[in-house]
């Protein structure tokens, strides 16, 4: 039994490994996509109203 499961860990601790390091890529995507993206829409809100004044 134990070497069954030690055997499953071993299997299961290469792609546990991989999950977690695409889920903390997913984040950081998401949190830096998000303030890019109100970075860009201040700015270009700005942009705009300084080129309707």
């Amino acid at each position: 039994g134990v070497v069954v499961l030690k055997l499953l860990l071993t299997m299961m601790a290469p792609l546990f490994g991989m999950a977690v390091g695409l889920l903390m890529l997913g984040l950081k995507v998401l949190f830096w996509g998000a303030i890019a993206y109100v970075v860009y829409r201040v700015f270009f809100r700005k942009r705009r109203e300084t080129a309707e004044v």
